[in-house]
């Protein structure tokens, strides 16, 4: 049994007694073609869109930018006021987004990667001596899809609603249209028809039990003891792009991995700091600067202590 279903279980009534049907309507299928910009300072789910390179040939600034396509709508209105299928900007202004620049490389390398990317943002114009106008784009927020399955869907914003119930279904979660202002409780997502692997789910349940993520997916219903309850699929997946740390060694014997670069301590020698000196300092999967474990440093750990 995978980490998620025993998180799930832990929270509502065994899954054993509820069925499906996803023949059932979705209310948060509609298309948000209307010109909604101007609540970009009113909701947490307005100024959405999908990002991709643009691989035209030709000279920059015409070619080699990149294309916007506003989320869960048909059209985009672009910098210069035109409603479009999707709209094309000679230059990103990434800096925007506030990282160092190994956060920015990432959204980068996912950005030139293929990856399906998410950026909240607001379009803007910018010239180009002896070319002309074109625009460019300003991201606040980058968020970066992690299932290899293609997006099919309304795209929604997921939080936990912090109701717990003794009974299943549970209204556990609840569901905000990007770029509109629906919203609806569910019962339970459908991770894994994003095709994602158990680290990569397990990685967005804590995210949205912690904060926030992004998915679309197709309606669904769940039955069980305590009726029937709306639940969504995720057939793809999207978490917000953060900071991406920088491990430093310090201490007054190179014992400490962390991200506070001189970091100092009193300099009493254990026997043990030896082993650190062929160790690797690095960005460990929790998100924190720690020491890579290894069989041969888990054995010279292990050393001084059975002496």
């Amino acid at each position: 049994m995978t980490s998620r279903i025993l998180f799930t279980l832990a929270l509502a009534a065994p899954l054993a007694v509820a069925c499906t049907d996803v023949s059932v309507e979705d209310e948060l299928d509609t298309d948000e073609t209307a010109d909604l910009d101007g609540k970009a300072d009113i909701g947490g789910t307005y100024t959405y869109f999908v990002i991709e390179p643009d691989l035209r040939r030709c000279a920059a600034p015409h070619c080699g930018g990149f294309w916007l396509d506003k989320v869960n709508a048909s059209l985009t209105r672009c910098h210069d006021g035109r409603m479009q299928e999707r709209c094309y900007v000679a230059s990103l202004d990434i800096g925007a987004l506030g990282m160092s620049e190994a956060g920015l490389d990432r959204v980068r390398d996912a950005i030139g990667g293929r990856q399906p990317v998410l950026v909240r943002g607001t379009f803007g114009r910018r010239t180009w001596p002896g070319v002309g106008v074109f625009g460019d784009f300003s991201p606040t927020e980058a968020w970066i899809g992690h299932g290899p399955n293609p997006a099919d869907g309304p795209v929604v914003m997921i939080e936990a609603s912090g109701v717990r119930c003794a009974t299943w279904p549970c209204p556990s979660y609840r569901e905000k249209k990007i770029n509109g202002s629906a919203t609806a409780s569910l019962a339970e997502i459908g991770w894994d028809a994003s095709g994602a692997d158990d680290e990569a789910i397990g990685r967005a349940i804590a995210e949205v039990h912690g904060g926030l993520a992004i998915i679309a997916g197709r309606r669904y219903t769940v039955r069980g003891p305590g009726g029937t309850g709306k639940a969504r699929t995720a057939t793809q997946f999207w978490l917000r792009a953060t900071d991406v740390k920088t491990c430093h060694v310090g201490g007054c014997s190179s014992q400490i991995c962390s991200e506070q670069e001189g970091a100092i301590s009193t300099c009493e020698w254990r026997e043990e700091y030896a082993c650190y000196a062929d160790a690797t300092c690095e960005l460990q999967p929790d998100g924190e600067c720690g020491w890579t474990p290894t069989a041969e440093l888990e054995t010279c750990l292990a050393g001084p202590q059975q002496q």
